[in-house]
């Protein structure tokens, strides 16, 4: 899955363990899916603790982190960037995410998409 692409609905976990389906997040927020099919138990609960304690950057960023609970169809390992219109902004390689590259992206997909100049009249 590239840059642009409308990633298919499957199911998938948030870092707390609540189940989701994918496409539940439209229109509501972000999604930094998180596809890294070797993590260790030690590097998901790792995970978690960092989710919780960047709860409120999480919360100002309108965003939420997701794990596939199987492998998606033609999904490389990676962590992937989408938007709340369900494409897909950036994709990280598989491994360490940080809350600074997240929200760096997330602040510029945001005001590209509320600054479109090409669409004004």
């Amino acid at each position: 899955m590239d840059a642009g692409a409308r990633p298919p609905d499957f199911d998938t976990t948030d870092l707390f363990g609540k189940a989701h389906r994918l496409h539940d997040f439209r229109r509501k927020t972000h999604v930094v899916l998180i596809w890294h099919p070797g993590a260790t138990p030690e590097e998901k609960e790792a995970w978690s603790r960092k989710r919780r304690a960047e709860g409120q950057r999480w919360t100002w960023l309108q965003a939420e982190a997701l794990v596939p609970t199987s492998a998606p169809v033609a999904l490389d390992p990676g962590t992937y960037l989408i938007s709340r219109w369900g494409h897909v902004i950036a994709v990280h390689p598989p491994g360490v995410w940080d809350m600074e590259r997240v929200e760096r992206d997330l602040l510029t997909f945001e005001s590209q998409d509320c600054c479109d100049l090409s669409k004004a009249p």
